[in-house]
């Protein structure tokens, strides 16, 4: 699960933005409340069931409201998976966010993303399981391979960019790219392998893996 975007903090707040109405500041009022409610309702039910198990019904019904009102304040089921992805990314954006304000160092940079993705409040059965869900779904819908392709490819600059000052700049593109699909593999394994992968096992392989691909022993904080 990748989620690393720009390249300071002001940047990445701004990038947030292009993300759709969810990555934005709250709103207030009852349709912000009764629309977070149904996101909510939608993650919990494709972490317990896959997207399967979140029908309109399902959803208006775990959010307690009717059954009409997903229609009231969402386009359509898509709209509203759209909105669930949204705050899916968002959540990992915090934990990203919040140890790039502490960053000094092109390398703790990299080790932001890496913890970012793989904090307590990141990996846990939820979000792996509805981003597996939603990973699914990319290939065959337009808005959610938009979001999509906005973070590979933010994440993707961001990762070499960091890279690049630690490393071979000619080779930093390609670390980084490993980098990246290696923790989304970690997120894969834990999602398809319940209870199999824990957070712990994660970090050490992750640590291992950075590494290997910058040359140094690099360590969990």
């Amino acid at each position: 699960m990748i989620f690393f975007i720009g390249r300071s903090i002001n940047n990445q707040t701004a990038s947030m933005a292009v993300l759709h109405r969810g990555m934005g500041m709250p709103k207030i009022g009852m349709e912000e409340v009764r629309r977070r409610q149904l996101v909510n309702a939608t993650l919990e039910l494709i972490r317990e069931g896959g997207v399967a198990g979140a029908s309109v019904s399902q959803i208006s019904a775990r959010a307690g409201l009717a059954n009409g009102m997903v229609h009231h304040y969402f386009t359509d089921k898509d709209a509203l998976f759209e909105a669930a992805l949204e705050e899916l990314v968002k959540r990992i954006y915090a934990e990203v966010f919040a140890l790039l304000k502490l960053a000094k160092t092109p390398l703790d940079r990299v080790i932001a993303f890496v913890e970012g993705n793989l904090s307590e409040a990141s990996f846990t059965p939820e979000n792996v399981a509805g981003w597996l869900a939603f990973w699914a779904l990319v290939p065959h819908s337009p808005t959610l391979q938009r979001i999509h392709n906005i973070v590979a490819r933010r994440t993707q600059s961001a990762m070499t960019h960091a890279i690049s000052k630690l490393t071979n700049r000619a080779q930093a593109a390609q670390r980084a790219k490993a980098v990246t699909i290696y923790i989304d593999g970690l997120w894969l394994r834990a999602a398809v392998d319940v209870g199999g992968l824990t957070r712990d096992d994660a970090r050490a392989l992750a640590y291992d893996f950075l590494s290997q691909q910058l040359g140094v022993a690099v360590r969990p904080p």
